[in-house]
């Protein structure tokens, strides 16, 4: 599912109503498919997480604090967390392609 700026994502609506998506290097659960949106901005944006799978870890660089996304099993980097009032957590994991293998 693609959304036009300020409009808001439909829950019912997932890209992928099946499967999910794994950690490439590890293999565990991060994200459901039916949690996964596009932004337009050319990296998978999901709303939610699979249980306990990924580690928050805030970074101060650039200038500037972000909340990078760690796999909870192998430490590996998936990616960003944003605030997103949006999206139905009101959050958008925005996550590296290569950090994800797809899985029905």
């Amino acid at each position: 599912m693609t959304f036009i700026r300020n409009q808001k994502v439909d829950k019912s609506q997932g890209e992928q109503q099946d499967g999910v998506y794994t950690c490439a290097e590890c293999g565990q659960v991060l994200f459901e498919a039916k949690y996964k949106f596009s932004v337009g901005s050319g990296f998978p944006s999901f709303w939610a997480q699979a249980g306990e799978s990924i580690v928050q870890n805030l970074l101060h660089t650039y200038g500037r604090t972000r909340t990078q996304l760690l796999c909870s099993k192998c430490k590996q980097h998936l990616g960003h967390l944003f605030a997103d009032e949006r999206t139905p957590s009101k959050v958008r994991y925005c996550i590296n392609a290569d950090a994800l293998k797809y899985k029905l």
